[in-house]
């Protein structure tokens, strides 16, 4: 199959079989940074309800940088990986500030010429515009490497965010994505390296629309292409361990019960006695360190809180 062959093959079928989802019916850099951030590891469908509720409660970048780290982890309950909630907020801040910044700088100067001190520069100014006006002429793109020094923001989603926020014609790969080039052009072959999928996934970029393009990619492999051995034949396949019964299971009930605590704070014998009851491998003392390590709990004379 050729790449023309290929693109018009995913565009007709896509043509009918689109998804409707909320993100992808917007051009709001901060609610696609949303959505992107919830979809990691995370199925669409638990990602729905929750990405409603938590633009109701925090509608723009500033509210979620004023957020409270108790109110915020209310919102996030449900969608686990509560570490990404905390780096939203951070990056929220990095944000607002870097925003705040951009506005001290003089009009008659462009912002390359401007100091670190004096204002924002490069890469900080295109970040300042991350929530600017997408048909202003002053708007600067933000690159994928920019997008990259922002809080749980890695190489796949700085450049989903890129292409569905800012139009880039970059190619990436996810776990949908990557299914569906190694079933149309590595069908028979294992342990194959995305640096080989990669300059295929470049080429077949439908740089008309390369948002929709990987939005079809995305729906064609999880909707269609189902059998996950697909994904075995990737060098970089990685099973996903079970939830029930693993390290962060018992991480969560530690949260869920803080959550459902009227101050958010309890003694270190009854977080214990909970892990005891829910017959935990783990240690309380190592399930607490690991959340006080990644700031997601406080421990303050002999009580930990949110």
């Amino acid at each position: 199959m050729t790449i023309l062959e290929f693109q018009k093959y995913i565009l007709s079928w896509y043509k009918t079989h689109r998804r409707n989802l909320p993100w992808r019916n917007t051009r709001d850099p901060y609610k696609i940074l949303i959505s992107e951030v919830m979809l990691q590891q995370t199925q669409v469908a638990r990602v729905l309800p929750k990405y409603k509720e938590f633009l109701q409660k925090f509608p723009t970048l500033e509210k979620l940088a004023q957020a409270s780290d108790k109110t915020l982890l209310k919102v996030w309950q449900g969608l686990g990986y509560w570490r990404r909630a905390k780096y939203l907020k951070e990056t929220a801040h990095m944000l607002v500030k870097a925003k705040a910044m951009n506005l001290q700088t003089s009009p008659r100067r462009p912002a390359s010429t401007v100091s670190a001190k004096g204002g924002v520069a490069g890469r900080e100014h295109r970040l300042a515009n991350f929530a600017g006006n997408l048909n202003s002429r002053s708007f600067k793109i933000p690159l994928p490497s920019d997008l990259e020094i922002l809080p749980g923001i890695g190489p796949y989603t700085a450049r989903a965010l890129a292409c569905f926020a800012f139009g880039s014609t970059e190619a990436f790969l996810d776990t949908n994505i990557r299914r569906v080039y190694l079933h149309f052009f590595f069908p028979k072959r294992k342990d194959v390296p995305d640096t080989k999928i990669f300059p295929i996934a470049q080429k077949a970029v439908w740089n008309k629309n390369a948002k929709e393009w990987h939005y079809a990619l995305f729906d064609y492999g999880a909707t269609v292409l189902k059998d996950k051995k697909i994904n075995k034949r990737s060098r970089h396949y990685a099973k996903q361990s079970k939830f029930e019964g693993s390290f962060r299971s018992f991480r969560t009930k530690v949260m869920r019960f803080l959550l459902d605590q009227q101050d958010q704070i309890a003694t270190k014998s009854r977080i214990k006695r909970l892990l005891k009851e829910a017959q935990s491998p783990y240690t309380s003392e190592k399930i607490l360190a690991a959340l006080e390590k990644d700031g997601l709990i406080k421990k303050r004379k002999g009580l930990y809180s949110l």
